[in-house]
């Protein structure tokens, strides 16, 4: 029976080691599972909300200060480096080994005005892989954020000295270069500027954790977003331009089609070989009526974006209405 007893209690004692490790081992998983998903919720917010470039994000922080880099010209200075917490207004994200958070931004999602147009079609250009090369996950990433974890191998992350960065072929401080704290494995390097990525099984020589942002991701939002916009414009403009009606919509040139009541919202010439007015009855930013917003233009989303108008809140009523459906299209509201 004592040695029962005993075989009882060590058996017990070794269940609680287990469990207990278990748990830790678990609370550092959350850890860095809520850092990246904080992360990846205020990028979104951030690109959803931008004033000027609606789906845009900041450049990564390379000097590790916590600010997203000026242009260099008009171009991020790098990118990849640490994910600019406090351009984001996040507090300082920490992985469960203490390390800052890093990231990688597709060039073409760069809030610069001479990036490509931002819009439903515009796609994330960052590949990131399952594993190894065999198996791609996405070709279309926006941003990666990556949880470095631990240094392993030869990685030295010592902030006062400085080496040859693999990664920006310059010599920089240890604690700067991303070789440092991203890691290879399946034959992809998580410590380049432009990728392929990869997320694979925690090793000896392996303990990066991914987060994407897709395009699929990203670009629904942006399209509420842009919408709303949009629809505050057409509702000002009913208000305020003296018709009490909405714009006749465009087809195809990015002029009012009188008739028409379905279409893109009229905004400027495609050709390039008019003038005003755009809309009609009334053009933007005449009589009281708004002005659309810049971006809308810059960005191409006048061509992606469309609206149909009850007969009843067109000019004179839709007396003029040709697409107009008699009783379908007889609106209250």
């Amino acid at each position: 029976m004592l040695i029962l007893v005993m075989v009882s209690l060590l058996v017990a004692m070794f269940a609680g080691i287990f469990v207990n490790d278990l748990v830790r081992q678990n609370q550092r998983q959350e850890r860095t599972t809520n850092a990246l998903a904080q992360a990846k919720q205020a990028m979104i917010g951030r690109a959803t909300s931008d004033d000027n470039r609606p789906g845009s994000l900041p450049c990564p922080d390379t000097d590790d200060d916590g600010s997203a880099e000026l242009f260099s010209g008009n171009d991020c200075p790098s990118y990849i480096g640490r994910l600019p917490w406090k351009s984001l207004g996040l507090p300082d994200l920490r992985d469960s080994d203490g390390e800052r958070l890093w990231y990688a931004l597709s060039n073409n999602y760069r809030d610069h005005g001479t990036a490509e147009p931002i819009n439903s079609d515009t796609k994330g250009n960052r590949t990131v892989h399952s594993e190894n090369t065999a198996v791609t996950l996405t070709t279309e990433a926006v941003a990666v954020i990556f949880a470095p974890g631990a240094p392993l191998g030869t990685q030295d992350r010592h902030p006062s000295t400085t080496a040859l960065c693999p990664t920006t072929g310059t010599t920089i401080a240890r604690q700067r270069c991303a070789a440092n704290y991203l890691d290879t494995t399946g034959g992809a390097n998580n410590a380049t500027t432009a990728g392929a990525y990869v997320s694979g099984q925690h090793s000896n020589s392996f303990n990066d954790r991914l987060l994407l942002i897709t395009t699929a991701e990203l670009m629904p939002v942006v399209e509420q977003r842009v919408a709303r916009e949009m629809l505050k414009v057409l509702q000002s403009y009913k208000a305020n331009s003296g018709c009490n009606c909405y714009p006749w919509p465009d087809l195809s040139t990015g002029f009012s089609d009188f008739g028409l009541n379905r279409g893109r919202i009229p905004g400027y010439d495609l050709a390039g070989t008019t003038v005003p007015p755009y809309a009609l009855p009334v053009d933007w930013g005449v009589s009281g009526a708004p002005t659309l917003p810049q971006w809308f233009i810059d960005n191409g989303w006048r061509r992606i974006i469309y609206y149909a108008v009850g007969r009843n809140f067109l000019e004179s009523s839709g007396a003029g209405c040709t697409s107009c459906h008699m009783k379908s299209d007889n609106c209250t509201r």
